[in-house]
């Protein structure tokens, strides 16, 4: 049988110079992650989610050598721990996110016209070969870096606004494939969908709090309403509504997608939503 903690025992042979500790998550709000955290001298320790290797491993010697890929692939970030208390950094990096409803003690706001959504703030670094990490913010991050709570939410918003993308379904999917877009096939398309995220596809969902955006959007499509399909926390999908709709067909179509295709901890919320326009 594989386990945890016979992982652990393996990999404390094989890498001596770290600590590996068993760590339990709570992501998204309330799901729950059994991980290892791989420590070394560095402030921040990445933590190696272990549920999924260990169901497709056959053998201990399987599930330790996909660990020690990742281990090898990614190595924590090096970054100064007092970077974390600096308001400039902090304020450069700072962005919103979305989630559903938690019990989280973070510096977060209900969402406008999204029942069951929070917003939050995090903050967002961008280290060597393209590596990323981000720290999701607490109240006394923000007053040990002597930040005001509401000046914190101004510049994340922006900061969050000004890294948006809106792209439709077909350009999405024509770049996934690697081939050229052509704006002819999104005419073609019986439905049309477009999706909300950002530059880094990464907590990109907090789009959706740009109502000029999606107002402005609308109304270049000619819609009096939007329907917005929570896709994952990192992107949403928004169907210009030009006649009759049936929102139950819509909230399906993401309960269907969320049951199948998204990861628990990735999963925004289980319904969709309209949003109206005068």
């Amino acid at each position: 049988m594989i386990t945890r903690e016979n992982i652990i025992e393996r990999l404390a042979q094989k890498y001596p110079q770290y600590s590996f500790i068993p760590t339990d998550v709570t992501k998204n709000g309330d799901v729950h992650l059994q991980g290892i955290s791989v420590r070394n001298n560095t402030p921040i320790a990445p933590t190696i989610y272990t549920k999924e290797i260990i169901e497709r491993s056959s053998s201990i010697d399987e599930a330790v050598e996909i660990i020690s890929n990742i281990i090898e692939q990614h190595q924590a970030p090096d970054i100064d721990i007092s970077m974390l208390q600096d308001r400039d950094f902090i304020l450069a990096r700072i962005r919103i996110g979305v989630q559903k409803e938690s019990t989280e003690e973070l510096v977060k706001r209900a969402v406008d016209d999204f029942d069951g959504m929070e917003a939050y703030l995090y903050f967002i670094e961008h280290g060597n070969n393209h590596d990323m990490w981000s720290v999701k913010v607490r109240p006394e991050l923000l007053k040990a870096a002597n930040i005001d709570e509401e000046e914190a939410w101004q510049i994340a918003k922006e900061h969050t606004f000004a890294a948006t993308t809106l792209q439709s379904m077909t350009e999405v999917l024509a770049e996934m494939m690697g081939e050229a877009f052509d704006p002819c096939l999104a005419e073609m398309t019986p439905c049309e969908m477009y999706v909300l995220s950002n530059k880094e596809k990464f907590r990109g969902a907090a789009g959706i709090l740009n109502h000029d955006l999606l107002q402005s959007f609308a109304s270049e499509h000619d819609a009096k309403a939007l329907c917005v399909l929570p896709s994952s926390l990192a992107e949403v999908i928004l169907v210009p509504l030009k006649a009759e709709y049936n929102i139950d067909e819509f909230t399906a179509m993401v309960q269907e997608v969320n049951a199948t295709q998204v990861a628990p901890e990735d999963i925004l919320v289980d319904r969709a939503y309209v949003i109206t326009f005068e």
